[in-house]
């Protein structure tokens, strides 16, 4: 029984150590390491107790990984320290069922008396179906994909071909590759394997090639302005005058730039209120100077009485664009008969915003720009629906949810591989960090520190050309994963 036991916590260990591949840590190679390690416990065991080893890895990957939600719960959502701890314990419960569902599957599908180089793809196209069913079941979650961490390694060429799960999928083949040569598999195994590394050093030449070109004829100065403005101090309406004072003070220095971005909500209130006062005001300063300025803000429809996170453009022209895809029980409440009790742990400033619908593409300086808020940057498919058209992307987000936890690195992660799979640039202003400014490589020019008041600046260009992600999305890895799936329950099925 302790033998038992132990298993499962090494296991939970190895899943614990999966999180140190992503920022703010960066060690990308011990994604590798970590499933490698439980893939010898998982063969080890005759591919026998397939879902709770599984389960076990992703409690230690999840409650490693996203324990940050105990802090959107407690200290911003004023839970109590007892519900936000169970709702938390939950959130890892239910993230953790992906990969047990991946090891099951892999634990009926293959077999433990025979070695074959086909098990590898098999095992890797179960953990790219699990992470890409994590990414929309339940209103999804994208959340530490393993291609994530590509974007900091020599590996990363691979993301503008096959997008994050290629990545995920190159992790895992690597990964099991490494596992079977510890235990030992025949010759012609070995010499496969071979092959393999031949492979990936290929496929690290894949950074050579530049996707995208620069429009040298529309060089961009850009600023993204961070006012560290309190989670406290946004929703206290007495104190709204100052926050538009502090942005504007930040905005009238930079009135040399052609693009100013301000955050999420940046004005947490209604345009409708402020559109003839401060607006317009601001509006007038920004024409005098030739700039253009996107914020967010809050918009209300009359006729269908909804409410929206909203970006607007100030300048020249105002455009609007409505935030999509919500945060679940940030932004609104699913499946209300189940967690209506939710609105009571939990203190929400805007629990029922509605999503909303058209195009993401915004003109900013004559150039199209692919826009989106916060929690959008996860989706590679939102920010693919203004792709190819944008030649620029702008994201503004708000992660003080998430106080000064793994979150915010994670975040900015997430949002360089959107980068790397469109070969555009992004501006991403934060209210409290990290903003930054991203080059198509996904490297980052420029970026603030954490709760400061700072201005991010940088030189960018409109991109043109695609990638071979934007061609084809996440469906071309999604299908052939689906395919070596069928193919392999196909075989069991015949023998």
């Amino acid at each position: 029984m302790l033998v038992f036991i132990f298993k499962y916590i090494q296991l939970s260990i190895f899943g614990g150590l999966s999180v140190l591949a992503f920022s703010p840590f960066n060690l990308w190679w011990m994604a590798i390491v970590s499933l490698s390690l439980a893939y010898l416990v998982f063969y080890h065991n005759q591919f026998k107790h397939g879902f709770l080893m599984g389960f076990a890895y992703g409690a230690g990957m999840f409650g490693f990984g996203v324990w940050w939600v105990f802090y959107s719960l407690h200290d911003v959502g004023g839970a109590s320290t007892i519900s936000a701890f169970a709702m938390t314990c939950v959130s890892v419960v239910v993230l953790s069922l992906f990969p047990g569902m991946a090891f099951y599957f892999a634990s009926k599908l293959l077999k433990s008396s025979s070695v074959n180089f086909f098990s590898v793809f098999v095992f890797a196209a179960l953990w790219v179906l699990f992470e890409w069913t994590r990414s929309w079941i339940l209103t999804g979650f994208p959340w530490l994909l393993f291609g994530h961490a590509l974007v900091d390694s020599f590996l990363g060429g691979v993301i503008p071909i096959l997008g994050t799960y290629g990545g995920s999928a190159l992790i895992v083949v690597i990964a099991l590759t490494i596992s079977y040569i510890l235990i030992g598999a025949c010759e012609n195994y070995l010499k496969k394997s071979i092959v393999l590394f031949i492979v990936i050093g290929l496929v690290s030449l894949a950074n050579l090639i530049q996707w995208t070109q620069p429009d040298a004829e529309k060089t961009l100065n850009v600023a993204a302005i961070q006012g560290n403005v309190s989670f406290e101090m946004k929703w206290d309406e007495s104190q709204r005058n100052d926050i538009y004072s502090l942005y504007l003070k930040y905005t009238r220095q930079h009135y040399d730039k052609d693009i100013i971005v301000w955050p999420e909500t940046a004005i947490p209130t209604y345009y409708f209120e402020l559109k003839d006062n401060l607006i317009a005001g601001i509006e007038e300063e920004l024409v005098a100077n030739n700039v253009e300025l996107i914020t967010g803000i809050f918009t209300y429809d009359k006729q269908q009485q909804k409410i929206f996170n909203s970006l607007v453009t100030l300048g020249k022209q105002n455009q609007f664009y409505n935030k999509q895809r919500l945060v679940p029980f940030g932004e609104f409440l699913p499946f209300r008969w189940i967690f209506d009790f939710f609105r009571d742990e939990v203190s929400i400033p805007m629990p029922d915003l509605s999503s909303g619908q058209g195009s993401s593409i915004l003109m900013l300086k004559g150039v199209p720009v692919g826009v989106s808020i916060c929690y959008e940057s996860a989706f590679a498919d939102q920010i693919l629906d203004s792709l190819p058209g944008a030649e620029l992307l702008i994201n503004v987000t708000n992660d003080a949810w998430f106080g000064d936890s793994l979150a915010p690195h994670q975040h900015l992660q997430i949002a360089r591989t959107r980068v790397l799979e469109t070969g555009r640039y992004m501006i991403r202003a934060a209210n409290t960090g990290i903003s930054a400014i991203i080059e198509p490589t996904g490297k980052v020019l420029a970026r603030s520190g954490q709760y400061v008041e700072q201005t991010v600046n940088a030189k960018v260009y409109p991109m043109k050309g695609i990638t071979p992600f934007i061609l084809w999305g996440n469906y071309l890895v999604i299908l052939i994963s689906f395919l070596i799936c069928a193919y392999s329950i196909f075989l069991k099925f015949r023998s």
